[in-house]
C-alpha cells in the first residue's frame, strides 16, 4: 500500500498571517516598479495602493507612513547584498578568486536591482534614515570581508602596509566607481558593451602585482605591522 501523506490545515492565525504577507509582498513589488519607472524618491503611496489594488487609508494598515515602506524596501536590499556578501567570503576559494567574485557579483545585482541599490547606497531619498538596528546590520556587512583579507594577509598571501580594513575601504572604492561609471552611463551605451565591466580585471591585475608577496613587499608590511615606520612613506 502507498504511504499516504497528511495535509495540515492552517489555522485561522497562520491563514491570516499568510495573507498578510502575499499582502505586503504585493506593496513591495508595486513599490519597487514605481521606483523603477519614476526614481527611488518619487514613491507616492496614493500610487502603490492603486497598482496593488487597494485604498490609501487601507495600505496605512501594512505600512504606516511611506518612511515605513522605505525602510521596509531598505531591508529588502540589506540582506540582498548581506547575504551575496557573505557567500562570497565564506568560500574556500583562493583569495583574488573571492574578490573577483565580490566585484562581478555586485555589479550582477546592480544590474537586476538598480532600485534597491541606489536606495541602498545613494541615500536619494531626502528625510529618510534608515532604522539604528538597519544601520547596524549595515556594518556589519565588512565584517566577512575584512576577515579573509586578514587570513590572506596573514598566510603571506597579500603583502601591503594596509591594513586589512584600509584594504576593504580600498577595494570597496574601486569598485563603487566601476558601479557609478556602469550605471551613469548605461542608458548610452550599446546593449551587452562592457566598457566599465571589462575593467575589474585591469584593476585586480594592477592590485595583485602591487601587493604580490615579494620579498620587499612582505618586509614593508612587516614592519608597517609591527609599527614601524612604513618604508617610502
Amino acid at each position: 500500500m502507498g504511504v499516504i501523506e497528511r495535509t495540515h490545515l492552517l489555522s485561522p492565525q497562520q491563514r491570516r498571517l499568510r495573507n498578510r504577507q502575499e499582502v505586503i509582498d504585493a506593496i513591495l513589488a508595486a513599490a519597487r516598479e514605481i521606483m523603477r519607472r519614476d526614481g527611488v524618491a518619487a514613491l507616492n503611496l496614493n500610487e502603490v495602493a492603486r497598482l496593488v489594488g487597494m485604498q490609501t487609508p487601507s495600505l496605512y494598515k501594512y505600512f504606516p507612513s511611506k518612511f515605513a515602506l522605505y525602510e521596509a524596501l531598505f531591508r529588502m536590499a540589506l540582506r540582498l547584498f548581506r547575504e551575496s556578501e557573505e557567500h562570497i567570503w565564506n568560500t574556500s576559494q583562493p583569495i583574488w578568486e573571492r574578490i573577483e567574485a565580490w566585484f562581478e557579483t555586485r555589479l550582477r545585482l546592480v544590474q537586476e536591482h538598480p532600485d534597491l541599490y541606489h536606495l541602498f547606497l545613494d541615500n536619494p531619498v531626502p528625510g529618510f534614515l534608515p532604522s539604528p538596528e538597519s544601520l547596524e546590520e549595515v556594518r556589519k556587512i565588512r565584517t566577512p570581508g575584512v576577515q579573509a583579507i586578514t587570513e590572506a594577509m596573514d598566510a603571506g598571501l597579500i603583502a601591503t602596509h594596509l591594513t586589512p580594513d584600509r584594504v576593504l575601504d580600498l577595494l570597496l572604492a574601486m569598485r563603487r566607481g566601476i558601479l557609478a561609471e556602469h550605471l551613469g552611463k548605461e542608458t548610452h551605451l550599446p546593449v551587452g558593451d562592457e566598457r566599465f565591466h571589462s575593467l575589474i580585471p585591469e584593476v585586480l591585475a594592477l592590485l595583485k602585482a602591487a601587493w604580490a608577496p615579494s620579498a620587499r613587499n612582505a618586509e614593508r608590511a612587516r614592519a608597517c605591522h609591527e609599527g614601524s615606520a612604513c618604508p617610502g612613506e
